[in-house]
């Protein structure tokens, strides 16, 4: 009970210590991310805004040498109003090669308007249909009143595009026009996405798409696949979709229109998804979202880092637990085995008889029970040679090849007849050893013994009642003896039995042919041909008559010549003789096993298997007859299986089948070997025979040892 509340405890403390060093790295785990997160977040930020710059940057220098740089084109872009059909031609003109140039550096549209805000030019749209939104308002009133560039997103009736605002301005500095160029956000995004490898997507909301752009415009936005409120341009120039997102987490954050960071992963790569929110021009009402999704490899390494912490700050302390934990087990069984080790010395000293002495043979030390046998107390026989318990019985000779062993380095074991301080004697068994010091000498011996005393005495009443116990044996074997032979003479009268249906065919057609014969003669009625007709059929029964005889012979004596037999021989053999029974055999196995006994025994086995399988097919009288015997070799065994698609064996006689006396042959005319006869020749050979009932028949199994038996004597069955 103390150690099991004494392991609740540890448990206890260990998941404390887990959870506070768990908390302890998970904070500074958080506080690492979260700068790591911002440090990322504002390189995204410096990334997009540089290339926004370059952007503004490559638009000024386009815009100083190629319209600044034409004097007639200027002066007339900062003509006042009135300008003439020909002079707006030559802006046409003029400008749309320029818009032709311009695309080739992902300008989508180049467009002119007046200080009063009038379309005067447009790449891309007929300036007739330009009508100018809220957020273009706002852009041109800024422009008028601060005369500075400006950039924005904008959302028209036509597109949503990254928008540069630049004034046109006479010789005094005055506003004369309004100078935009529209860039592709696809190809802005790709371009980020080539150089940078971060994937820049533009989500935008579907109420304001569906409020400003045209209806045929918006057909070229798709649903964004985590919230079907926004919509995004399709383009070939578009952003891959990196990342598997949790969709509910951004629905929710989106419907918040604020900026959030999602960390994703994917094919074991751990991504930034950042949403910056876009706002109007000059208003908090959010538009859309800017989405940057790049590699995030640093927050990968500050989880591996954490983790890697953890786990070492975990399995430390549990180290340091095993290890104390040990120091105190080892401590407590120290003082278990020390208890124990007492416990045994005393009851080694109270029951073990145990002496130690020099090398001359004087006590040094004696167990309470050699003093219980000998009689002397131990302040009376420490100190004394070992010689005070010699008993006179024993030669001297005895003692001298006892001290002669021992003194050799050898340990004596035997018996020793000694005597006690009051002069009786007593039996001890046991071993004596040396005593070797730190340098391996002898330095006097030690004996345990057990007191065989009474065994002894137990040893003349064991010899008195030996002669009797013989004679009672004797007769008990004779008659065990009658009881075999008189089994013996049983079975082979049922082993003459079966042999004798097969003698009476070959007997019955010589009587009947000697018949016919001697009636021939007494009437004069046979030719030099019915003569050797009638010498060949007795020939062929004499000799049918004397392989029954000879088969009939090996059952019962040994024959070294059949002692080693392949099996698969033994089985072709034996179906070999049922070959005009319309059967199809299958043989499945290894047909090179090979077994060691008597080849006849196992050929007469299978052929009464399958005389009981053709008793059956007639008896059922089944049509297309199969018998399928199959032969598996194990590790110091062959397993027969003979099977039949016969029905089976009735389950009522089963149990009974291989019984005495017990027969299911109502057909055949030839009976084979009875079923407990082929059980008991299997048995015999240290085999195992027994049958199951399987589909649409039975099956036989027969498992022989596969052994040497040359060198055994074959008994007599």
């Amino acid at each position: 009970m103390y150690f099991k509340r004494l392991l609740n405890w540890y448990i206890l403390l260990a998941v404390v210590l887990v959870v506070i060093i768990v908390v302890f790295f998970k904070t500074f785990e958080n506080k690492e991310k979260n700068l790591v997160l911002k440090n990322t977040t504002l390189k995204l930020d410096n990334i997009y805004q540089k290339y926004l710059q370059n952007m503004k940057e490559y638009n000024e220098i386009l815009f100083f040498n190629h319209i600044i740089s034409n004097s007639k084109l200027n002066n007339l872009l900062v003509k006042d109003d009135n300008k003439s059909l020909e002079d707006i031609n030559f802006i046409k003109n003029s400008l749309n090669d320029l818009s032709r140039f311009f695309k080739t550096y992902n300008i989508d549209e180049i467009s002119i308007y007046s200080k009063n805000f009038k379309p005067i030019y447009s790449s891309k749209y007929k300036i007739e249909k330009i009508d100018l939104t809220d957020s273009y308002k706002k852009i041109f009133k800024d422009i008028v009143k601060n005369k500075k560039d400006i950039s924005s997103i904008v959302v028209s009736n036509a597109s949503v595009s990254l928008k540069i605002f630049k004034p046109l301005l006479d010789e005094n500095h005055s506003l004369r026009g309004i100078f935009e160029t529209s860039i592709d956000l696809s190809k802005f995004s790709h371009k980020i996405f080539i150089n940078e490898d971060i994937n820049v997507k533009y989500i935008f909301k579907k109420s304001i798409l569906e409020k400003y752009l045209d209806a045929k415009f918006l057909e070229n936005y798709l649903p964004y696949s985590y919230d079907k409120n926004y919509l995004y341009k399709k383009s070939f120039f578009g952003s891959r979709n990196t990342n598997n997102l949790d969709k509910s987490e951004i629905e929710a954050n989106l419907n918040k229109e604020i900026r959030f960071n999602l960390i994703s992963i994917k094919n074991n790569q751990t991504y930034l998804n950042s949403f910056i929110p876009i706002s109007k021009y000059f208003s908090d009402e959010k538009i859309g979202y800017i989405v940057f999704t790049t590699k995030f490899f640093n927050y990968s390494e500050i989880l591996y880092k954490y983790n890697l912490l953890m786990l070492f700050t975990i399995f430390s302390l549990l180290f340091i637990f095993i290890v104390f934990d040990q120091y105190n087990r080892r401590k407590k069984l120290f003082y278990k085995l020390q208890l124990k080790l007492n416990s045994i010395t005393k009851s080694i000293d109270k029951y073990v008889i145990f002496v130690e002495t020099d090398i001359e043979g004087i006590i040094t030390y004696c167990s309470q029970a050699f003093c219980d046998i000998s009689g002397y107390k131990k302040n009376e026989i420490i100190g004394r040679p070992m010689s005070i318990v010699r008993n006179p019985d024993i030669s001297k000779k005895f003692f001298e090849s006892m001290w002669e062993k021992i003194s050799q380095g050898k340990t004596w074991e035997g018996e020793i007849k000694n005597l006690d301080k009051n002069g009786n004697s007593y039996w001890e068994k046991g071993v004596i050893s040396p005593i070797y010091s730190f340098n391996k000498k002898i330095i006097g011996y030690r004996a345990i013994k057990v007191n065989i005393t009474d065994e002894k005495q137990l040893q003349k009443v064991n010899s008195l009642l030996k002669k009797e116990l013989f004679f009672k044996l004797n007769e008990i074997k004779t008659i065990d003896q009658l009881k075999v032979d008189e089994s013996k003479i049983k079975l082979m009268s049922q082993i003459l039995d079966t042999f004798s249906s097969e003698w009476k065919k070959p007997i019955s057609n010589i009587s009947s042919n000697l018949l016919e014969f001697e009636n021939r003669v007494d009437t004069a009625r046979y030719t030099k041909n019915d003569l050797k007709e009638f010498i060949l059929n007795q020939k062929e029964e004499i000799k049918y008559l004397s392989i029954n005889l000879n088969e009939f012979r090996k059952l019962f004596i040994d024959s070294d010549k059949n002692d080693k037999y392949n099996i698969y021989e033994v089985i072709k053999s034996a179906i070999d003789s049922f070959s005009d029974e319309n059967i199809v055999f299958e043989f499945k196995g290894d047909d090179s096993i090979e077994n060691y006994g008597v080849f006849y025994d196992l050929k007469k086995v299978v052929s009464g298997i399958v005389i009981n399988s053709i008793d059956a097919f007639k008896s059922k009288k089944i049509e297309d007859k199969k018998i399928t015997i199959q032969l598996i070799e194990g590790e110091d065994t062959a397993t027969l299986k003979i099977s039949d698609n016969a029905g089976g064996i009735p389950k009522e006689i089963l149990p009974k089948i291989f019984d005495y006396n017990f027969s299911t042959k109502y057909h055949t005319k030839v009976e084979g070997l009875p079923l407990y006869l082929a059980k008991l020749i299997i048995e015999k050979s240290d085999g195992k025979m027994w049958v199951e009932n399987i589909e649409n028949g039975c099956c036989f199994f027969i498992e022989l040892k596969i052994k040497d038996k040359r060198s055994e004597k074959r008994e007599f069955i």
